[in-house]
């Protein structure tokens, strides 16, 4: 596939997903035999919280797969016994998968793509605001913020917020902020301008 057709497939399958983030249809995920539900601002917060090796790591360790795939499993439940029984067969699976030649790889692509496909939107504001760390705490955490933005905007209550889909609230984000911000610019998603500039690199190396 050439970098054209790369970008294409890409701008499609966001453009996909945008129309999903709102239709009764959904992109469904079924890993290690879980339905896997797409993550919510709730999940998203609480793995920011615990810097999950899922976010934050290359190689994640076996029980962050476990819990990541356990947070988003459509059998996630609070019943102590059911949760423990659920979470053996689980961690079998999965163990089972990764020694699989075959399913191993399968199953941490699936793992990627359902993270990706949750993150991909993140409004990112172009207008070239500084990335340096400023010498104090902020007095309002980004979590905070972003529930701020939307429960005041759309009359939510916080918890309602945190319940969403990550992908419609980042989506909702992004057209409080061009709607109400005077020359507001968003980038484009990480994986177009990861393409984009690729495809620059190999114009300078004058592979094409």
């Amino acid at each position: 596939m050439t970098i054209a057709e790369e970008y294409q497939a890409e701008r499609e399958s966001l453009e996909l997903n945008r129309q999903l983030d709102w239709s009764s249809y959904s992109k469904e995920y079924i890993i290690a035999g879980e339905h896997i539900t797409p993550m919510t601002v709730q999940t998203w917060f609480d793995m920011l919280a615990v810097k999950s090796p899922m976010l934050y790591s290359n190689e994640p360790t076996l029980a962050a797969i476990i819990d990541y795939l356990w947070k988003h499993s459509k059998r996630h439940t609070d019943n102590t016994w059911l949760r423990e029984w659920r979470l053996f067969w689980l961690q079998r699976r999965v163990v089972k998968s990764l020694k699989h030649a075959e399913d191993g790889p399968a199953l941490i692509i699936a793992i990627c793509e359902h993270i990706k496909t949750s993150l991909d939107e993140f409004p990112t504001d172009a207008n070239g605001s500084s990335s340096g760390k400023p010498n104090r705490i902020s007095p309002v955490s980004g979590e905070a913020s972003m529930i701020d933005e939307l429960a005041a905007r759309y009359s939510m209550h916080p918890d309602e917020v945190l319940k969403m889909p990550l992908r419609r609230a980042f989506s909702l984000q992004r057209t409080i902020r061009l709607s109400t911000i005077p020359g507001y610019k968003l980038l484009e998603a990480d994986s177009i301008r990861a393409l984009k500039s690729k495809y620059l690199n190999s114009l300078n190396n004058g592979q094409n």
